[in-house]
């Protein structure tokens, strides 16, 4: 903020609220509404940041949020005295109901941002909230930080480094216990079943909704489990992880295998795939151009396939929803890697009609190279 000349910030969305202050607002969470809860933060390090959350749940944030000033809106939901319910009698009732945006325009103005440069995430708010704060702040400058958020969490911290740790370790395990059942006559809802089990049974997460387990023509398309049995010489695919819930966090990694009497063209083309995935493996450390990474993986699948096409060759990874977020792994992108970033590597090619392929894999950019998060789950049966 400080390097671009904000001033100040309003964080509106679940997961940057948990990003900023380090736990979740339930309602907000629920919602995905902003004004549910916000955080109104200064650039300068030793203002403290004010959290604005539903007078239901401030008492539970007041005993996590120390280092913040936690302040109350008035809702529906109609909380009492002791006293008042065996009395019968109602206390003191106050004459006004202050919604988030009055304590919101209050906040702003105690942290002297009414007529500042404020940050803001144009790429979450809804157009209604965005022109309310515009007619509640007119000399205030809106600026757009949603792309300050996503560079910020592209390199992690310690704790998040271990958040990763445990998220891949049930992902993993989960997945190497779900390819025990991909064998022919299975349908991908009963591989689908296996996983979503383990991982429930873990206890820290769930999986990932958006998770597919494909076969056949199925792998060739994006496509949610069906009934579809697997057949003799099919590509199945899984492709997807885990989300941490309230913390926001997810994963994401891909495994294809080609069951039983697999056409050798399928073979050969897995095997080179696979190989320009750690080919990019071997090769991330930090310093490294993103795009030099990229063509590592690339310029060696097109060297034998001059048909393959392909965008990116992955992505940071993050807080949910989405799973992709930046830097992408693509020709234009020619930031270095840098030590604490979590990227998945993914190598995919995919024939219409025919099958498909995801060679993919959670990294951990180290100080002298990188480290393979997702190695439990055998790329081979």
């Amino acid at each position: 903020m400080r390097r671009n000349g904000i001033e100040g910030a309003i964080v509106a969305s679940p997961e940057n609220f948990h990003y900023v202050t380090g736990f979740a607002s339930h309602q907000h969470t629920v919602s995905r509404q902003p004004g549910f809860a916000s955080a109104v933060m200064r650039a300068e390090d030793a203002i403290e940041t004010h959290v604005i959350a539903m007078d239901f749940e401030v008492p539970a944030l007041q005993e996590k949020m120390s280092d913040f000033t936690v302040k109350k809106y008035d809702t529906w939901v109609g909380v009492r005295e002791w006293d008042e319910v065996v009395t019968g009698i109602e206390k003191d009732c106050p004459n006004t109901f202050e919604t988030s945006m009055d304590v919101l325009r209050k906040t702003v103005e105690a942290l002297d941002l009414a007529n500042k440069s404020i940050g803001i995430e144009m790429d979450f708010l809804p157009l209604n909230y965005y022109n309310r704060l515009r007619e509640s702040f007119p000399e205030a400058e809106f600026v757009n930080i949603s792309d300050l958020f996503i560079f910020s969490r592209s390199v992690k911290t310690t704790e998040e480094i271990s958040v990763f740790r445990r998220l891949t370790r049930v992902a993993d395990e989960a997945l190497s216990h779900a390819s025990r059942f991909v064998r022919i006559g299975t349908s991908e809802c009963q591989v689908a079943q296996e996983f979503r089990k383990h991982v429930i049974t873990s206890g820290c997460c769930a999986p990932s909704a958006w998770s597919t387990f494909n076969t056949g023509i199925d792998s060739s398309r994006l496509c949610l489990p069906s009934d579809r049995r697997i057949q003799d010489g099919d590509t199945f695919k899984f492709d997807g992880g885990v989300n941490a819930e309230f913390d926001f966090y997810t994963t994401d990694t891909s495994r294809t295998w080609i069951v039983g009497n697999g056409h050798p063209a399928l073979l050969e083309l897995k095997d080179r795939l696979y190989e320009g995935q750690r080919k990019m493996i071997e090769a991330a450390k930090p310093g490294l151009p993103i795009n030099e990474l990229f063509h590592i993986g690339f310029d060696y699948v097109k060297e034998k396939y001059g048909c393959y096409r392909r965008g990116h060759l992955g992505h940071s990874i993050s807080m949910g929803p989405q799973t992709a977020e930046a830097p992408y792994i693509h020709p234009g992108e020619r930031r270095p890697l840098e030590a604490g970033m979590v990227l998945c590597i993914e190598v995919p090619c995919y024939i219409r009609g025919k099958g498909g392929f995801n060679i993919e894999d959670m990294i951990l950019i180290t100080e002298d190279g990188c480290e393979i998060l997702t190695y439990r789950t055998p790329h081979y049966l």
